[in-house]
């Protein structure tokens, strides 16, 4: 296992949804691969991938069978809403599935967390300060930038979605 992963971790935040690390070598794959992983949501951008490394995972994830999906989230940046919108249903689509997902930035505390608080409130339907405390129950590195929190507050304050039962709130 990579320093990096090995270092950084990883954990299980929900049902079949673990956040993490951004996996750098094969053994960093062959880890996922033992842990069940069917699907990863990939936040990372490529400039934070050291040279070589974006190939070689590449390749292990494809001979594992597992399948990646990247959606590039700057480092630090802000958490637009359209993208944390697709992030969010992105992975809610696979767990309810029955996928096991690996949702992974660069660390596994800012991006991934904020994304995986927003699946989780969906998920659950529960309130969005609510999932982020279980994330950080779970994962306690886990702590997305204030102003990564204001985003993820905005989003859910901006969207309308169906509760269980018919009822729909924004």
């Amino acid at each position: 296992m990579s320093t990096w992963f090995r270092s950084y971790g990883f954990a299980d935040v929900h049902d079949e949804l673990l956040i993490g690390a951004y996996p750098l070598d094969d053994s960093d794959v062959a880890v996922l691969e033992q842990l069940g992983i069917d699907r990863i949501l990939n936040l990372v951008e490529d400039e934070e991938y050291e040279t070589g490394r974006r190939p070689q995972v590449t390749a292990a994830l494809k001979a594992a069978g597992i399948e990646e999906r990247r959606m590039n989230l700057t480092d630090f940046g802000r958490l637009p809403p359209e993208a944390l919108e697709v992030a969010v249903q992105t992975v809610v689509g696979w767990l309810r599935a029955g996928d096991r997902v690996y949702l992974h930035c660069r660390a596994g505390w800012q991006r991934s967390p904020a994304v995986a608080a927003g699946v989780v409130a969906v998920y659950d339907g529960i309130d969005i300060n609510q999932a982020l405390a279980e994330i950080q129950v779970r994962k306690p590195s886990a702590e997305p930038l204030e102003h990564q929190r204001e985003d993820l507050l905005n989003w859910w304050r901006s969207r309308s979605f169906e509760r269980p039962g018919g009822a729909s709130t924004g």
